[in-house]
């Protein structure tokens, strides 16, 4: 130890309370017990963690849309409001991802294709998560530092920048809104130990059927709650307790897993499933198990190729055994988390990974946190690390050190792709902008012929439901040359036909210009 502490150990000796006078010592009891210091701490904490999320987010303000939203923004437009609605309540129904009518039907119902406000809405809808994920995270670790620093690595991951800068991540970040809201509404009620009332029963139902709605990687909702409901279960010294137990307790996840039955039965029928397509088919086998969920855990951790199926096996042990050997609930179901949540695509191929791995990313955050919190408090029973100073202040410290050290790093990985995801969106701008150019409105029931020429798409349609969306009239017949066989009579019959190019559009023919060209 050092006889003479430097002037920054004599500034933080002096606001521990163990230097203090006993006038001050009292006062700053008073703030510390008065009921109003931990509501503004809170919420200053959620204040500077929407302010660091910004901080990364706004410069997206300035991205595009990618070429698969206009295709899910047509299948809404063409499904009509009253429909897209329906399937809502109807949630398993085929219909795809009905929640993701709720976010682009009314902003291209008042801004068309502006990509600006779509951008808006999206970094809205995840800094309203924060305080959010922020209340679920206080409600399970108890601890402001560890919630913290959980949500300060889960607000913005440089990995899942997609999430901010692409507007197809839409139904992850809806998705995750209404899981978290879900989660966080469900444990805040249980936390106090209260059944839940059929009108609360009916709340966490909806915002749990509104996260299906979104995308289905909700699924797992149910088994994590009951995980929960199981670890802060009291051993049944009966049979009574135990149905004691399961109608007041386990009914809740029960009646969503049965809800999650429905929807999988409805969604996996019919030729318009979802899993009837190439992408969305599982392949069941323990190998693509291992393999998908190495290169989710090497994404999230930055060493996307260093870990292996055998590192992900040894790494789960290690987490089951600290979490148990602790006897911590919390790090005990987020052990559960880590290998429950990703399920749902764990078995696709090709592999998933940026904003798909929102879900999963909580449960690792959170382990990160309490980890680094549990070593905090071990160094802090040492004096041999720390003199005189208290736990609360060494624990503030190092709140301040690991956040300032995670903001840095997440600075620097955010350098390297920030500008690659400004450019997403660039191609499909450029076409709309061409078609605009024409300033044509086509009479209704016209048919028009579209010429594409050297579009870099990847798929073809996107033309197709670009100029849909311009000119916003179903009554239209739009035909692709490419895409749809065409008789030389029904070329003939064409109202309209339009030359297209990335950054051009030509009117070749039209009822003022007659001529074919």
């Amino acid at each position: 130890m050092v006889n003479e502490p430097t002037n920054l150990n004599t500034v933080i000796r002096l606001l521990d309370k163990e230097y203090m006078s006993p006038f001050w010592r009292e006062r700053l009891e008073r703030i510390r017990n008065w009921p109003g210091t931990r509501k503004l701490l809170d919420a200053v904490s959620i204040v500077v963690l929407i302010g660091y999320f910004l901080h990364f987010a706004l410069p997206a303000l300035r991205g595009g849309f990618r070429e698969d939203e206009m295709m899910n923004i047509a299948t809404y437009w063409r499904a009509g409001a009253l429909k897209s609605l329906w399937a809502n309540v109807l949630f398993w129904t085929p219909f795809y991802r009905p929640g993701g009518a709720l976010y682009y039907l009314p902003l291209y119902h008042f801004f068309a294709l502006d990509p600006l406000p779509y951008r808006i809405v999206q970094i809205g809808i995840l800094a309203a998560s924060i305080p959010i994920v922020y209340y679920l995270s206080r409600c399970l670790a108890s601890s402001r530092s560890v919630t913290f620093l959980a949500v300060l690595a889960l607000c913005y991951h440089p990995h899942l920048a997609n999430l901010v800068y692409v507007g197809a991540f839409i139904y992850d970040v809806l998705c995750g809104f209404f899981y978290f809201a879900a989660l966080a509404y469900y444990i805040r009620i249980r936390a106090k130990e209260l059944p839940l009332r059929p009108t609360q029963l009916l709340g966490f139902l909806a915002l749990y059927i509104c996260a299906l709605n979104s995308k289905e990687m909700a699924v797992t909702l149910p088994v994590m709650v009951l995980i929960y409901e199981f670890l802060k279960s009291p051993r049944w010294t009966s049979w009574k307790a135990f149905v004691y137990w399961g109608w007041h307790s386990a009914a809740p996840p029960l009646l969503a897993g049965l809800l999650t039955a429905i929807y999988i039965f409805g969604k996996t029928r019919g030729s318009s499933a979802l899993i009837k397509l190439e992408p969305y088919r599982p392949r069941y086998s323990w190998h693509q198990f291992t393999s998908a969920n190495a290169k989710f855990v090497g994404e999230l951790l930055f060493a996307p190729h260093a870990v292996t199926p055998i590192i992900l096996l040894i790494l789960w042990i290690l987490v089951f055994i600290y979490a148990f050997l602790r006897r911590d609930r919390t790090l005990q179901l987020m052990a559960f988390w880590i290998v429950i949540v990703p399920l749902p695509i764990a078995f696709l191929l090709p592999v998933r990974g940026g904003g798909s791995l929102y879900l999963l990313l909580f449960g690792w955050v959170m382990i990160f946190a309490k980890v680094a919190f549990d070593l905090v408090s071990l160094i802090s029973r040492s004096s041999i690390f720390v003199g005189h100073l208290s736990p609360r202040v060494l624990r503030v410290a190092a709140t301040i050190l690991l956040g300032s050290t995670l903001a840095f790093f997440t600075q620097r990985e955010n350098q390297r792709y920030a500008v690659a995801w400004l450019k997403v969106g660039a191609k499909t701008s450029h076409v709309i902008q061409a078609l605009q150019s024409l300033n044509l409105h086509p009479a209704p029931g016209s048919s028009i012929l579209l010429l594409p020429e050297r579009i870099p798409f990847q798929n073809q349609w996107n033309v197709f439901f670009i100029a849909s969306l311009v000119w916003n009239d179903r009554s239209l017949r739009i035909w692709l040359e490419g895409a749809h066989r065409l008789t030389p009579q029904q070329v003939a019959n064409m109202h309209y036909i339009i030359s297209l190019s990335e950054f051009q559009a030509r009117v070749v023919r039209s009822p003022e210009i007659p001529e074919y060209h």
